[in-house]
């Protein structure tokens, strides 16, 4: 683990991380929609802090959630790719401008849209199982004439996850564009990427 990228603001932050998780993840859970908002938090650290306390925010968030949901210990492994491609989009300075921010939703729709779809179909015995996706996913399966066949079942899967986890991951990256926005220099220069979003004439008066 790279130290530059766990000095004591970092460690400060990854509580912070997990509690916006477990916020955005409650609320959502509660209003029974199709979206999780479960992985604010891993990506601004990821993209402030870098991939480990990403990985680290991810990690915890699941095994909390775990606690009261077993199954969202196997997506562990998701929150934590969302901290590793954070971290990796932010260092390309993609959060900086909100078009190239909101078109990376699509990748981040993919490693929870694709994986997750194979987690589910895994974890659930190769069935749809009764996780946020189910709301779109049975709908569709039965439109199309609730078919029996395996793969068509997987496609519907994972057809079912990308187009929730694209809607979600929208939502959650333009809330992280406009928290990246909103803090201050002096703040950002004591993080490892930090710096990224800082300005070149915010640097020159900084100096």
């Amino acid at each position: 683990m790279a130290k530059k990228e766990m000095n004591k603001l970092t460690w400060f932050l990854v509580p912070i991380g997990v509690a916006i998780n477990f916020i955005g993840g409650t609320i959502i859970l509660l209003l029974k929609l199709p979206i999780y908002l479960d992985s604010i938090g891993t990506i601004i650290v990821g993209a402030l802090c870098g991939a480990w306390p990403g990985v680290i925010v991810g990690l915890i968030s699941n095994i909390l959630t775990a606690i009261t949901s077993p199954n969202n210990l196997f997506y562990a492994p998701l929150n934590m790719a969302f901290g590793v491609f954070a971290a990796y989009l932010s260092k390309k300075g993609v959060f900086k401008k909100f078009v190239p921010t909101l078109l990376s939703s699509l990748g981040f729709a993919f490693i929870g849209g694709v994986i997750g779809a194979l987690i589910t179909w895994t974890l659930y015995g190769f069935d749809f199982g009764s996780g946020t996706t189910a709301i779109v996913v049975l709908p569709l399966w039965k439109a199309l004439g609730s078919p029996e066949v395996q793969s068509v079942k997987f496609f519907i899967q994972i057809l079912g996850e990308f187009a929730c986890d694209l809607l979600d991951k929208a939502i959650t990256i333009i809330v992280c564009y406009f928290i990246l926005k909103a803090f201050p220099t002096r703040f950002l220069s004591k993080l490892p990427l930090g710096p990224v979003y800082i300005s070149d004439e915010e640097k020159a008066l900084e100096d």
